[in-house]
């Protein structure tokens, strides 16, 4: 007889990769994956085959319906909409370090808004989690033909996703010092040596912080906006260091209280964009983590 609580400990964490990944919020994949497991305590396990392929296909599918939602939402969202940031501690347990990699990457979650969300789907479970055309057309109801044709129309519209990090890790963690360093230190000759001529910033306020609500583009006036925030830095604000969905990236702290987080998008040895988050709905799920 299979036991439920080893099923939902075997398959909870991929399960929120791949639905974290379709709706980028930390909150809403949970619910998922829990309604998942709510499915399966619903029917008899042993009547099941495949009970993997069966959670599966309830995840991808409420994933899809959820995110058909989401999206009518995010057309009237105040601002840059940006993926809630998951911070990967060093003590976590190694069967969480499933959802922390480069295909993680607030970069490329939002390459993936692109696509509508049985585009998503396809391209999620064939790119990172290496689905057969046989098998994703099991779990989402089309043909595998259909498939590899919705596959193929999915990378024409969000072109090469491959992370443009170059470099080694540590490497990039020294970058983000020398970001914060020069941040800290109002030093525009490191911010302009380390920032590539198109640095972009994104800022996520959400109306509910106070943030920019469209994009900088280029180098010249992203350092002027980042020479502005340094004189509005409070005396009690500490950076630090941190993992960013699977990326190296920094949070700042007021009082142990996180209130904001920065990703970055890396080319070689340059910075191509920062993420700032600042929404504190997005920010909930870090208290935890002080």
């Amino acid at each position: 007889m299979t036991n439920m609580t080893e099923v939902y400990s075997s398959y909870k964490s991929v399960l929120f990769s791949l639905a974290y990944r379709m709706l980028g919020s930390v909150a809403d994949a949970e619910d998922i994956v829990q309604e998942a497991f709510l499915n399966l305590n619903q029917v008899s396990l042993d009547s099941i085959h495949h009970v993997k392929s069966y959670l599966w296909k309830v995840t991808t599918n409420l994933s899809i319906d959820f995110l058909r939602s989401a999206r009518k939402r995010r057309e009237v969202y105040v601002g840059s909409w940006l993926p809630e940031p998951i911070l990967n501690r060093k003590d976590a347990d190694p069967a969480d370090r499933v959802i922390t990699n480069e295909e993680l990457s607030i970069a490329f979650l939002l390459l993936l808004e692109n696509l509508n969300p049985v585009e998503r789907a396809v391209f999620l479970l064939r790119e990172v989690y290496s689905f057969s055309y046989d098998e994703i057309a099991h779990l989402i109801g089309k043909s595998p033909d259909n498939c590899r044709k919705i596959q193929s129309r999915a990378k024409q519209k969000v072109g090469d996703l491959s992370p443009k990090v170059g470099g080694d890790r540590s490497k990039r963690e020294e970058t983000v010092r020398d970001f914060m360093e020069a941040v800290q230190s109002n030093n525009t000759e490191k911010l302009l040596s380390i920032l590539s001529d198109d640095f972009t910033i994104y800022s996520d306020g959400g109306g509910k912080a106070k943030a920019n609500l469209r994009p900088i583009f280029g180098i010249e006036r992203a350092v002027a906006a980042l020479r502005s925030f340094h004189h509005k830095i409070p005396s009690n604000l500490i950076f630090m260091e941190a993992d960013v969905n699977g990326q190296p990236g920094m949070i700042m702290k007021v009082d142990d209280q996180i209130f904001y987080v920065m990703a970055f998008q890396f080319d070689e040895d340059k910075l191509s964009a920062l993420y700032n988050i600042v929404n504190p709905d997005k920010l909930k799920h870090l208290k935890k983590l002080k």
